[in-house]
């Protein structure tokens, strides 16, 4: 039973070990298969190509040749098509995830429009919708995912000012409304100043401060007013509120143990946003140089190690990606950078295996 399946020359050549024999003009040829799956090539060019390679081979070896020739079979050159077309369609859905990676964010205000361009996290576009809808949100990643600089980010996109507190046991209620002075003046703060006139706040390491503090924050976020020490203020409409946790505020975990867990109701006045580390990004952070990309390789095969197989508590972050290759850049020994940038908080028990690691990738 035949059927007529069409085979790329340049397949053919591939299961005949034919690679230095210019190519052919043509670029399809015929085969019919027979009842035994065996594949007969008919196409002259195939034809040619195949007996001139035939008649330039030892005596002894022109039938084990001419054996392959006749027994490749439609399976074997069925799964090869197959894998061609993976292929294929592996590398265009890579081509496409690179243009959206790369295509500008678009940002519409009633007045203009304004577009972004360079490498943003994965979830940026997220943020900035929800900061532009008026919503307060809690950014909740690991340490140096770069939710910081996305707020910032936020702020210069949507031409707001950027104001911003890192909050930690220590911080109090006058950190955040401000005081009056002996002398009767009031004394203001980051938070007054974006409440009363327009722009983002920013109150990173939002679980690592005390939540009866940030309690006050509930009116600001829920009311269209708020009590500071020389009297009632009223919000601006372009008041932005962004916070940054490394925990979803329910307090202490194995690897962030400084947390504190927040108040309910402080947690329910946020729209919450996973922000976890973004390859595009780290690999961006890399840079383009060769050894930038190997010391990303070599920090990523660390981090599984740790975080997957290990589970130990210490953080590998893109932080160590950067000041890797940074310090590489520098002209500092593989050595050096491995030690200062990498393994040196490792646990000792570990120290040795992970550092071993981390040479071996950065050799690949």
């Amino acid at each position: 039973m035949a059927t007529d399946n069409k085979v790329s020359l340049a397949d053919m050549r591939k299961l005949l070990n034919i690679d230095n024999t210019p190519e052919p003009k043509e670029v399809i040829g015929q085969a019919d298969v027979d009842e035994d799956g065996k594949v007969n090539i008919y196409n002259t060019t195939i034809d040619a190509l195949s007996t001139k390679l035939i008649e330039k081979t030892r005596d002894e070896l022109k039938p084990a040749l001419s054996k392959v020739i006749a027994t490749t079979t439609a399976e074997e050159v069925g799964t090869l098509e197959k894998k061609l077309q993976a292929d294929l369609d592996k590398t265009q859905a890579e081509l496409l995830k690179l243009a959206q990676e790369v295509r500008p964010i678009e940002i519409r205000t009633e007045t203009k429009t304004k577009k972004l361009k360079g490498v943003r996290h994965n979830q940026f576009e997220n943020l900035l919708k929800i900061t532009m809808a008026g919503q307060p949100v809690l950014m909740v990643g690991p340490a140096g995912t770069g939710k910081t600089k996305g707020a910032e980010d936020a702020a210069e996109a949507l031409d707001l000012s950027f104001h911003s507190i890192s909050v930690g046991s220590q911080t109090s209620k006058s950190d955040l409304v401000g005081y009056m002075d002996g002398g009767g003046t009031y004394r203001t703060t980051q938070f007054r100043q974006a409440y009363e006139f327009g722009g983002v706040f920013l109150l990173d390491e939002a679980d690592a401060g005390n939540s009866n503090v940030l309690i006050l924050l509930n009116a600001a976020l829920s009311n269209g007013y708020m009590a500071f020490p020389d009297g009632m203020v009223h919000r601006h409409p372009d008041f932005r509120m962004i916070a940054t946790a490394n925990t979803f505020g329910n307090g202490a975990n194995r690897q962030y143990v400084g947390r504190n867990q927040l108040d309910a109701a402080t947690l329910d006045r946020f729209t919450v946003l996973v922000w976890d580390i973004d390859e595009k990004v780290e690999s961006a952070m890399a840079g383009t140089a060769d050894e930038g990309k190997r010391w990303l390789t070599a920090v990523r095969a660390v981090r599984k190690r740790v975080l997957e197989e290990l589970e130990l508590r210490v953080v590998v972050s893109p932080r160590a990606t950067l000041r890797g290759a940074q310090l590489l850049a520098a002209g500092l020994e593989f050595e050096t950078v491995l030690e200062v940038a990498l393994v040196g908080n490792m646990p000792a028990a570990n120290k040795s295996e992970l550092a071993n690691l981390a040479r071996a990738s950065y050799k690949k």
